[in-house]
């Protein structure tokens, strides 16, 4: 391999340096970096058009507008006034409350569209309580990334690798998900120190309990006809996104069929919710998988995967352990779904030249694209997309703000990856 073939991760890398900068625009960067690699010709136009993820990115686009008219109807005021007055005011159990339900819904819908819905609710919770909101999202994103982990559904990595090697839900739910549940724990203890810091500032409980008292959540609802048909039409989305491998349906086709539903039965003035999008977000994201895509296609995945199969050959503990760190720490700077794409052929390979059952690679696979995109603010589209929802409300969090919080949250669940995959595979 020539050393041209290091090219595409020099652009990488630029585009990474100015991304924890911070000065420019993260679209602008994703974008200069797409350029930039199309115009040295380190990726054809066939290549960058294959490597952008097109039906996540109509996924993102279908639920940003869904999320968009429920925001619109006062549905999140109204779940944040319930979510604050049934936990207390209590910061642990709200805490639980919020990441146990960003990790619940995304084991059995995809993370991306969890990270629309709880961004939202997160940001709507913080306001009432007067605290910040950044500890509780950053909780949800990497409880999202975990509980997505749990099953073949959740996060996109495993629908790459369950689909390309012939694993099903019961294979993951079987596997990965008692992995998934302990790392959760784990991760709640983790967050309980700066999330009850932050909660210190909170307005004080009978301050919060008398500005309350009268205010009945529904009074929060401002368009209650609206409010139903969103609901019924997401319900309905969320359902057909459940079963779409079982119906056979694109994610994307259905993300978009719930959006023109809303948009259809909302209200004359419900189009003009396509201009409120965060277009800025898809746009970054398919930039972004072109510089990944150009990584790809120069071999130097694969030539790192050659590396790792010979100095692991034949020793299970060795080869599991060095396979999951390694993901771990390429999903904290590549998105992990094109890294899953490009390791999925690698793990195959290695699987027979070193006689280790294909499942056990699958799994560590899995679970260190899916813990290790937690470390940083674009390890996984769930964390770039949750970030944005927040910024598009007018809270920034910069990449020094989310390494405090999900670096350690990354490491701490891969450890935990990294003992249980040993002691349940590695024989």
């Amino acid at each position: 391999m020539g050393v041209t073939s290091y090219v595409p991760l020099a652009v990488l890398a630029a585009v990474l340096a100015l991304l924890v900068w911070g000065r420019v625009h993260r679209t602008t960067v994703a974008l200069g970096g797409a350029v930039t690699v199309l115009g040295l010709r380190l990726i054809t136009e066939q290549q960058a058009i294959e490597s952008v993820p097109w039906e996540a990115l109509g996924l993102i686009f279908g639920m940003l507008i869904l999320v968009a008219a429920l925001s619109k109807s006062g549905f999140f005021e109204w779940v944040g006034l319930v979510v604050v007055r049934s936990a207390g005011y209590h910061p642990f159990k709200i805490l639980c409350a919020l990441a146990g339900l960003s990790a619940l819904l995304s084991a059995f819908m995809d993370s991306i569209t969890v990270m629309i819905f709880m961004a939202s609710l997160t940001l709507e919770v913080a306001r009432a309580m007067g605290v910040s909101p950044v500890p509780l999202l950053i909780a949800e994103i990497t409880s999202a990334n975990i509980g997505g982990a749990a099953t073949m559904v959740g996060d996109p990595p495993n629908v790459i690798i369950g689909t390309s090697l012939g694993f099903g839900f019961l294979d993951f739910a079987a596997h990965t998900a008692p992995i998934a549940i302990v790392a959760f724990a784990a991760n709640l203890a983790l967050f309980y120190v700066p999330v009850r810091r932050e909660f210190r500032k909170a307005h004080p409980r009978d301050v919060l309990e008398a500005r309350h008292a009268r205010l009945d959540p529904h009074s929060a609802v401002r368009d209650l006809r609206l409010l139903r048909i969103a609901l019924a039409v997401f319900a309905f989305t969320v359902t057909l996104l459940v079963l779409h491998q079982i119906l056979d349906l694109l994610v994307a086709f259905v993300a978009v069929l719930g959006a023109v539903l809303v948009l259809a039965l909302g209200g004359r003035d419900m189009p003009d919710l396509v201009e409120t999008i965060d277009w800025h977000t898809l746009v970054f994201l398919g930039a972004l998988f072109i510089v990944v895509g150009s990584v790809e296609a120069s071999g130097v995945l694969h030539e790192v995967a050659g590396a790792l199969g010979a100095v692991g050959a034949g020793n299970a503990a060795v080869l599991i352990t060095l396979l999951l760190w390694t993901v771990a720490l390429a999903s904290a700077l590549l998105d992990n779904v094109p890294l899953s794409a490009a390791m999925v052929p690698v793990i195959r390979d290695l699987a027979a030249a070193t006689g280790i059952p294909v499942a056990t690679l699958a799994w560590t696979l899995a679970l260190g694209a899916d813990f290790g995109g937690n470390a940083t603010p674009i390890g996984a589209s769930a964390n770039v997309v949750g970030l944005a929802v927040a910024e598009k409300h007018g809270v920034h969090v910069g990449w020094r703000e989310y390494l405090r919080l999900g670096a350690p949250s990354a490491l701490v669940s891969v450890a935990i990856a990294n003992v249980l995959l040993l002691v349940l595979f590695a024989r």
